[in-house]
């Protein structure tokens, strides 16, 4: 039951927009040592895939070379990663539990983790395996030859259906077992399948949209994927990287569900 009466689900959001920002998470970590803990924990076990540390990456002064790491994606989807599992065991701190999950692009990882489909070391080799594919031009695939490199450390992992139900940014629908194949996890074209997704959440009846990740991409978005004739309640959808001071609070409207 929600803080005002209302029923409904949470869906937490991993968005994959902005990740390019430097200094995101830097104000979460000097005001809860919760989240500096985990980011800590994370760019360790991150750190040997990459050329440089990634908190140095990911905490660089703006216009800086080291800062403009963050849009390449080596470090731009380590960095995701980190940034959204530190903000993900700080709302469970908080008491917020998702009733489903979803991931969009660079954010899947982060929401399978949270879906317990990898422990916490298996998502860190598959975000570093995935760190290590080349940059190549935007909107193109990696070469074949980095796809199966790819694919064959992907396969030393050790994946399980989603615990919490988890809702794929391909086909925009829930997925189960799909997750154990090494190659679902390989990048693909890109997709935009938010409209679909928000459609079939918002009929399963989710009333509260949490966006994890370093900006409000998805949020912004949602008034324009919901159904015609339907609309997010004012208060209802929430960015952690712009609202966490009010989901610390637990003042949201809707919240009151999550410590259920």
């Amino acid at each position: 039951m929600f803080a005002d009466g209302r029923k409904g689900r949470i869906a937490f959001l991993f968005s994959a927009g902005a990740s390019s920002r430097p200094g995101v998470g830097r104000e979460l970590a000097a005001a809860h040592p919760l989240f500096a803990e985990t980011l800590d924990e994370l760019c360790a076990r991150l750190d040997p895939y990459l050329e440089l540390p990634l908190k140095c990456v990911m905490f660089a002064d703006p216009g800086t070379r080291t800062s403009a790491l963050l849009g390449r994606a080596p470090f731009a989807g380590p960095a995701l990663f980190a940034l959204q599992v530190a903000q993900y065991r700080l709302l469970r701190s908080w008491g917020v539990r998702p009733d489903v999950l979803f991931g969009h692009t660079a954010g899947r990882m982060a929401a399978a983790y949270a879906a317990g489909v990898f422990s916490l070391a298996d998502a860190c080799h598959a975000v570093g395996a995935l760190a290590r594919l080349p940059d190549g031009a935007p909107g193109e695939a990696p070469p074949r030859s980095a796809l199966a490199a790819c694919g064959r450390a992907l396969a030393a992992l050790r994946p399980c259906p989603p615990r919490l139900p988890l809702v794929s940014d391909v086909t925009a629908r829930p997925v189960t077992a799909e997750t154990t194949e090494p190659g679902f996890w390989l990048p693909g074209p890109p997709t935009r399948r938010f409209a679909d997704v928000a459609a079939l959440l918002h009929r399963d009846g989710v009333r509260t949209w949490l966006e994890l990740g370093p900006g409000d991409t998805l949020t912004r978005a949602l008034p324009g994927c919901l159904p015609p004739g339907t609309a997010a309640d004012p208060g209802s959808a929430y960015a952690v990287a712009r609202d966490w001071a009010v989901l610390d609070a637990g003042s949201g409207p809707g919240l009151g569900s999550a410590s259920a």
